[in-house]
Order: structure tokens, then C-alpha cells, then sequence
């Protein structure tokens, strides 16, 4: 059995060690910069899904605003005959004499 008495390979010993941890916790640090649950990784995946989920939100903003527009001329101030009349149409699943009616399959 080998004993370390020497100072000088005390310290040697000492120096390794310490280095040994000290890259021990940056590796750490280092993956978790990356690969954990607040890292680079998910920060790029939750981009994506916000610009994704703010595609959608646009598209039902402009929807929103088309059936705002159509409730507005369904209104009794700004009523519009036509719009009524298709409505009317479309509900009662009516049509007139001189319409041309074009049944399009299920899908």
C-alpha cells in the first residue's frame, strides 16, 4: 500500500480532484443549458407552437370579424334583403322557380 505523504502529491491530488468536479458541474449546467425542461431545445419547440397557436388565433380573428360583419347587415337598422333572403334560403332549405340548385355530395 502506497501512502501520500509528500505535500507536493497532496496538492497534485487536491488540484486533480478539484478539476474533476469543477467539470463535473459545468457539464451538468451545460446539458441542462440545452436538453432540460427550460433549455434550448424546449425554448425552439415552444416557438414553434407559439407562432403556430398565433397563426390560428389570426385566422379566427378574420373569421370573428367576417360573422361580425354579417350579424351587423342582419340587423334591423342596416338590414340588407338580400343577406336576409339567403338566409332565409339556406334555413327553410327553400329555393325560386329560376334558381339553379347544385347538390354537391358529402363528404
Amino acid at each position: 500500500m502506497i501512502f501520500f505523504s509528500s505535500p507536493t502529491v497532496n496538492r497534485n491530488v487536491r488540484f486533480i480532484l478539484s478539476n474533476i468536479v469543477w467539470i463535473c458541474v459545468a457539464c451538468y449546467f451545460t446539458y441542462h443549458m440545452f436538453s432540460g425542461a427550460r433549455g434550448a431545445l424546449s425554448w425552439a419547440l415552444l416557438s414553434r407552437e407559439v407562432e403556430s397557436l398565433e397563426k390560428e388565433l389570426n385566422s379566427l380573428k378574420e373569421e370573428n370579424a367576417f360573422l361580425e360583419n354579417k350579424i351587423k347587415l342582419l340587423r334591423n337598422n342596416s338590414l340588407d334583403l338580400d343577406l336576409l333572403e339567403e338566409q332565409a334560403q339556406n334555413v327553410l332549405g327553400l329555393a325560386k322557380e329560376n334558381d339553379v340548385i347544385v347538390l354537391l355530395p358529402r363528404e
